[in-house]
């Protein structure tokens, strides 16, 4: 078993795993703390659309996810800025518009489906060199970005008023974070594929958030839970011979569903509780 851990072909889908843990937990902070949860999932989905026509033209694949997400991110951050009604619009128009524009080029190419489904339920397992690359190429970008822009994406993350207020230009910060959904949607492409792409977002964020009082200590627990999660799921496919995305989907949210029962803010909230109810029994 450790021989097969160790083999180079098994390298490059373990680094693509824990490049798409730390990218994931980052952006997905973010995502939780800004309440886009929803919005990443339209963003998501709509990679698959772009991914099924680079396919069929003979591009890249990753590339046209990257296309399509990120021109789908645009629409979503103009629309849904400010208004929660227009946002729930375009969201479903989003998870609709680009499932129906992937079956239709999909039904024009038959002989691609295996690859379309690939793209659905991930596989890590199958990337190479160029994909690797790519993968590696967007989260450094994605990180990038997030290092340079922290102080501002920090700002409206816990106060968008008082960073309008302060002149900060708010839109363009939001504009920015909904991209970076859009390029976390690539590197999950690959390793877990579209139906669990938004599960590697937000259970790693979620679950620190439930032991966390800011955002540094956030950052670091959700990327320590992604990439636990991330590689124990990797190892365990590889042991028992089954899908490889499936299980990084069940680690992480496993690891939410036991934050839940461990939280410290939940318990704390249950005894405050507790306590209100009897002060006001007394009086």
């Amino acid at each position: 078993m450790l021989e097969l851990l160790l083999h180079s072909s098994m390298l490059s889908p373990l680094v693509a795993v824990i490049v798409a843990s730390i990218v994931s937990s980052i952006v997905g902070s973010f995502t939780v703390l800004r309440g886009l949860s929803t919005l990443s999932a339209a963003i998501t989905h709509s990679s698959f659309a772009g991914a099924s026509i680079a396919v069929i033209c003979g591009a890249n694949p990753l590339l046209g996810a990257l296309a399509m997400s990120l021109g789908f991110s645009g629409i979503t951050a103009y629309v849904s800025q400010g208004n929660e009604r227009k946002a729930d619009v375009i969201i479903g128009m989003i998870f609709g518009f680009s499932t129906a524009l992937a079956v239709l080029f999909l039904s024009i190419a038959r002989t691609y489906t295996a690859t379309a489904w690939s793209f659905i339920v991930g596989d890590v397992l199958g990337v190479s060199l160029i994909d690797l690359c790519t993968l590696i190429i967007v989260a450094t970008v994605t990180l990038c970005i997030v290092a340079l822009l922290y102080d501002e994406f920090k700002f409206i993350t816990f106060d968008i008023e008082a960073a309008e207020a302060m002149g900060l230009r708010t839109s363009l910060y939001h504009y920015l974070m909904v991209a970076l959904i859009a390029l976390f949607s690539v590197v999950a492409i690959k390793v877990v594929g579209i139906i669990l792409a938004i599960v590697l977002l937000i259970a790693p964020a979620a679950a620190a958030y439930e032991f966390s009082h800011n955002l540094e200590k956030m950052l670091l627990l959700s990327i320590l839970i992604a990439l636990v999660s991330g590689v124990t799921g990797f190892i365990l496919s590889i042991f028992f011979n089954v899908a490889t995305s499936a299980l990084i989907g069940i680690m992480t949210s496993t690891a939410y569903l036991l934050s839940l029962l461990a939280s410290p803010k939940r318990r704390k909230c249950k005894e405050f509780i507790k306590f209100r109810r009897r002060v006001v029994k007394e009086l």
